[in-house]
């Protein structure tokens, strides 16, 4: 159990850093199409680029494999929080790299994000192959299916503010491109489940419609999440729109283990630092966002 536990860490961290140099390279190719042209034939300049597309390399299998890995051994409650060490890579790199900038209140809100995360990430919400027995309760699917459609509004109309809103865009667009990472994350461990049963040869009505419905959920919510960040990469800087983007993922595996698993606290204090953590990321993430709403106006 603990060689589980310390491999499934050591693949969550290494998801986080290679999403990360991903996000970066995106990033550096957006910063390469001047403003101006930004707006038009947008996404065909970015597949033209080899630093972009090295990206999604980066993002879509580095990144994804480590964390398919990392869910087979942890589970999805705590990986947003320990892939998070990524943005240590970020900061840096933006600053680096990108030659963005960073004042005082902004090194206070990325320093924030990442004590918050840690915290959550040590209140040990694990969620095991075990915990799969749920996807034959009917109960259990509605909870997962009210998640799904609840993020996936909040996703929607976020995402809809941000393309219709002057003032707040960016902000916005940030944080509605973490709610389909929020939910790809709630079904990449069932649906890695679900393909080992297939695999085995358990082809039961409920496995073959669930596996198909997470399968397009992994798929496509992850393509469509990916397009999302560029928008909100065009409009803001990569330090601030990441961070942003990782306030629902944190949020949403508190959600996942008490109110989809109904699982209990592994420890005492767990309930405790996670709610510390919580705040102190909702803090970080609205410390960022103030910055980039000050941007938006001048």
């Amino acid at each position: 159990m603990a060689d589980n536990l310390t491999l499934g860490i050591i693949f969550a961290l290494s998801a986080g850093i290679a999403n990360n140099i991903g996000a970066l390279l995106q990033k550096h190719a957006i910063n390469k199409i001047p403003k101006e042209e930004r707006e038009k034939e947008f996404f065909k300049k970015l597949l033209k680029n080899p630093y972009w597309v090295l990206g999604l390399i980066l993002i879509l299998g580095a990144s994804g494999a480590l964390f398919s890995l990392a869910h087979v051994f942890i589970g999805g409650a705590l990986i947003p929080g320990l892939s998070a060490v990524g943005l240590i890579v970020l900061t840096v790199g933006a600053v680096k790299i990108l030659g963005e900038k960073l004042n005082v209140t902004e090194y206070i809100g990325m320093a924030s994000m990442i004590a918050g995360i840690v915290l959550i990430g040590l209140s040990a919400l694990e969620i095991t192959d075990g915990d799969m027995v749920n996807l034959t309760d009917t109960y259990f699917l509605i909870r997962l299916a009210i998640y799904s459609v609840v993020f996936f509004i909040l996703w929607i109309t976020s995402r809809q503010l941000g393309k219709r809103v002057e003032k707040g865009k960016t902000i916005f667009l940030a944080l509605g491109a973490g709610f389909p990472f929020a939910l790809t994350n709630a079904w990449l461990q069932p649906f890695i489940f679900l393909f080992r049963e297939l695999i085995k040869g358990n082809f039961t009505t409920l496995n073959i419609i669930l596996f198909i419905i997470s399968l397009l959920i992994v798929g496509v919510i992850s393509m469509l999440g990916i397009a999302h960040m560029q928008d909100a990469f065009r409009h803001g800087n990569a330090s601030i729109v990441y961070p942003l983007g990782g306030v629902p993922q944190q949020v949403a595996p508190v959600i996942l283990f008490y109110g989809i698993y109904l699982k209990s606290s592994p420890q005492t204090y767990s309930i405790y630092i996670l709610i510390v953590g919580i705040i102190i990321v909702l803090t970080a993430g609205f410390l960022l966002g103030r910055k980039q709403g000050l941007l938006e106006t001048m």
